[in-house]
This record gives structure tokens, C-alpha cells and sequence, in this order.
């Protein structure tokens, strides 16, 4: 037997009579990756704060499923060619401590989703939530707001936020990678903010020059 057939019955076998095999249900992988996460001991910081949720969270994204409507889905059959790569995203998150953001490509500010890969850090910032009042009441009147700049952009989600709380502001985001500006550029064109939102590769300041913001 060669060492390809040798790898393909171990396939075959774990499809048989692995988790692949025995885990059929959304509601079995949950199970299984809230105690699979458990046992690892994984940090919960990117937008859920247990393991649960990043189970629920990990679980549907991979399987194109709305992250609002778990219930419905519970006891639907997940088909086998799903069930390897969806035990795989559990692994890395378990075993190589990789952010679930990473695993399934996007991350969540409130009710903003945003690509994310590893070019960028995951959004988890906490002007998010001062954003949703417009940074009331450090800022009285979010209308008077005509421009403003957010350094170290990485994915842009801070400036898109900023260009959904001060609707009459032109946003300058600024970044030193161009990997990362990349990654902004298709959050700004997914939210169809191209004419607002002015993407500038710099070192903090540099090319900046003496532009002023409000």
C-alpha cells in the first residue's frame, strides 16, 4: 500500500467512524465546539465574550448561515463535505489559537460587518460604541462635522463608522500598509463610500501635511 492510499483509507476511516462521522447535526458542532473550545481554554475577545457565541459564531459563518438565526438550523443535517472543513475552522481556533474573524473573513462592530484577514488587526474598539452617538456629548452637533481623520486605519471600520455618525464629514484614513489599506479599500467600496472616504498611505502623519480636522 502506498503512503497516498495509506492517507486516503485514514480518510475514509475518520469520515466513517470519526467526528466527521458521528457530529450531523448544527446542533452536535455546537456541542462539540463549545467543548472542544473549552477544554482549550481559548480567549473570547473579538466581539463575543464566551465560548458559546464563538461557537455559534464559527458554526454559521462557515456555513453561509445567518449569525441571527441559530435556532431554525439546530437540527439541520450538516452534509459531509462540510463536515471537514467546518472541523478543520474548529481546530485552528482550538489548536493554532487562530481569531474566528480570520477563520471565516469577517468581523462585527455592532451591526457593521466588515472583511477582515490577517493583514489587519480584528475590529474591537470601543469607539464603536461612542460612534453610535455620534461621540455625543464630546461633540454637540454630529451635522457640523465637516471633516475628520482616523489614524492607523487597518480596516477602515472606525472611518466607516465615522462617516455613518457625521453624515456632512469627508474622512481621511490613514495607514503605513498598503496590505492593510487594501483590506480598508474594500470595506469602504462594500459600503459604497468611495466619494467620502479618502484611503492615504503614511506613516501616522507624514502625508498628512497640515491638513487640519474637526
Amino acid at each position: 500500500m502506498t503512503d497516498a492510499n495509506h492517507d486516503h483509507d485514514l480518510d475514509d476511516d475518520e469520515h466513517e467512524h470519526g467526528p466527521l462521522a458521528e457530529l450531523v447535526t448544527v446542533r452536535d458542532w455546537l456541542r462539540y465546539a463549545v467543548t472542544r473550545f473549552n477544554r482549550a481554554h481559548i480567549f473570547c475577545g473579538h466581539g463575543v465574550t464566551d465560548t458559546y457565541d464563538e461557537a455559534v459564531w464559527l458554526i454559521l459563518a462557515s456555513l453561509a448561515l445567518p449569525l441571527d438565526r441559530l435556532e431554525p438550523f439546530l437540527d439541520a443535517c450538516i452534509p459531509a463535505d462540510e463536515r471537514g472543513p467546518l472541523f478543520e475552522a474548529i481546530e485552528r481556533r482550538a489548536v493554532d489559537r487562530v481569531p474566528t474573524a480570520y477563520l471565516v473573513g469577517e468581523a462585527w462592530l455592532g451591526d457593521f460587518r466588515f472583511v477582515v484577514d490577517e493583514r489587519v488587526i480584528v475590529p474591537r474598539s470601543f469607539f464603536a460604541e461612542l460612534l453610535e452617538d455620534g461621540l455625543a456629548p464630546l461633540i454637540e452637533d454630529a451635522d457640523k462635522v465637516g471633516s475628520a481623520l482616523d489614524l492607523c486605519t487597518g480596516s477602515g471600520c472606525l472611518a466607516i463608522l465615522m462617516a455613518h455618525a457625521f453624515l456632512n464629514a469627508a474622512i481621511t484614513a490613514v495607514d503605513l500598509s498598503e496590505d492593510a489599506l487594501d483590506v480598508a479599500r474594500q470595506n469602504v467600496t462594500d459600503y459604497g463610500l468611495e466619494e467620502r472616504i479618502e484611503l492615504v498611505a503614511s506613516d501616522v502623519f507624514d502625508a498628512v501635511g497640515d491638513r487640519r480636522y474637526d
